[in-house]
């Protein structure tokens, strides 16, 4: 393939990649997709779960039918099927030492403080527009450890490790590690819901992710290379040159870069990224979380767990009862960060996690990825710590010569969503055709 060239190269196959790359060859462009894996997905997987038949997500997995308008796009441009996780029946909580069954566990003085929080934050929110860059907007002041953030209400213990618990299954790390202005950046999007991340999440592709990426990648008619890393861009006045580890050299008169934030520093660009682009790829993002999928009897039905950081497991809950698998028990979910010891392929381990909430449970198999040694991946979902959107937001995404850049980690909107790789995926197609019609 040295000799070919193409009208664009687009380097990886998730949905920001393939969104571009379909709508490239749409404008007439033959387009060639470069992707390290051996599957298409990106940070999204649905394969079967252990040694059965049942498929399930190992990384990205639900959507938002009312605040994701270009992931919905394309799932009513394909037809795409949505179903939706079951509703909680019962709940489980360990906040501050104490076990709690109810379905809200906290007391009237923490009722009022989280009213009073809500009230102080959409104050706040309302100064953020998500459809922009951050480092446009004098938000800095919001851009600071969520820890610290939450540190200054003066919440309870119980009420702190209570939020705790759901930002870290939503992020995927410590909240000393998240930026405030992030999550905030989300709120606007989620019919201004401060506490919308503290719900669980619903709507999922029934037929999983890989159902609709299948689907983009069929209609965009590009031709793809599987399981090639690469290791180079250079691009010149006219063109760019890939190079893959294996050191074959593809052409292309354009490309669109559509990496995880974590993985652009492996890759040498001649000429260099530009000054702050290369700081904040330097900086990275922080999202590491251990999700694990565990089929488990004895508990109650369509159960919710919620842990404080001294438990193994931050939250969990029955994805597929035991009468949607036919696999002689319940599909549960769970999440971790990375700081926890939890091996989520260790059974015995997760059921003695388990077992701190719910002691009757038995796991009978486990499962899961590890997102954070995945040298393709190299984190989960994308969780910018403090500094970094304030800053190097609009350098991220900028576009730098014939190179323009997607993905979810550098969204303005629903930053580490489907969401936000989809919208990307499209707006990077049109400044890349832009770029090419000017030729």
């Amino acid at each position: 393939m040295d000799d070919e060239t193409y009208d664009v190269l687009v380097v990886g196959a998730g949905f920001a990649g393939l969104t571009a790359a379909r709508d490239l060859a749409k404008q007439g462009n033959r387009v060639l997709i470069v992707e390290a894996r051996d599957r298409i997905g990106g940070r999204t997987w649905y394969r079967p779960f252990a040694d059965t038949d049942f498929p399930v997500e190992m990384g990205g997995n639900w959507l938002d039918p009312d605040g994701n308008p270009a992931l919905m796009a394309e799932v009513e441009r394909y037809g795409v099927a949505i179903d939706r996780s079951p509703e909680a029946k019962s709940h489980v909580s360990i906040l501050d030492g104490v076990m709690s069954h109810a379905e809200c566990p906290i007391s009237p003085d923490d009722e009022r403080d989280l009213r009073r929080f809500v009230v102080e934050a959409s104050a706040q929110v309302k100064r953020i527009d998500p459809a922009v860059p951050l480092d446009t907007q004098g938000v800095e002041d919001l851009d600071v450890p969520l820890e610290d953030y939450l540190n200054g209400f003066g919440f309870s213990v119980t009420l702190k490790e209570l939020m705790g618990s759901w930002v870290r299954q939503e992020t995927g790390c410590h909240l000393s590690q998240i930026s405030a202005l992030h999550l905030m950046a989300w709120i606007p999007l989620l019919n201004d819901d401060v506490l919308a991340i503290g719900h669980i999440p619903t709507h999922r592709f029934e037929h999983g992710t890989i159902d609709l990426l299948t689907r983009i990648l069929e209609d965009s008619g590009a031709d793809i290379l599987y399981s090639t890393p690469i290791e180079a861009v250079t691009q010149t006045v006219d063109s760019v040159v890939v190079r893959t580890t294996a050191g074959e050299l593809l052409r292309a008169r354009g490309a669109v870069i559509a990496l995880p934030l974590n993985c652009i520093g492996d890759v040498e660009f001649v000429p260099p990224l530009s000054p702050d682009k290369a700081a904040g790829v330097a900086i990275g993002q922080s999202g590491a979380a251990k999700k694990l999928w565990a089929l488990v009897t004895g508990l109650p039905p369509h159960i919710v767990g919620i842990g404080e950081q001294a438990e193994p497991i931050d939250v969990f809950f029955t994805d597929y009862p035991v009468d949607e698998t036919d696999l002689g028990g319940d599909l549960v979910v769970g999440f971790s960060t990375q700081e926890r010891a939890l091996n989520v392929l260790d059974l015995e381990g997760v059921e003695a996690a388990l077992r701190r909430y719910v002691p009757e449970a038995v796991v009978l198999k486990v499962d899961g990825h590890d997102w954070f040694a995945d040298p393709y991946s190299k984190g989960t979902w994308c969780t910018p710590p403090a500094g970094l959107l304030s800053r190097y937001a609009s350098a991220l995404e900028a576009t730098e010569g014939r190179l323009v850049f997607a993905g979810s980690d550098i969204s303005h909107a629903f930053r580490g969503w489907m969401e936000g790789a989809v919208a990307t995926g499209g707006k990077a197609a049109v400044r890349l055709n832009e770029i090419l019609n000017a030729d």
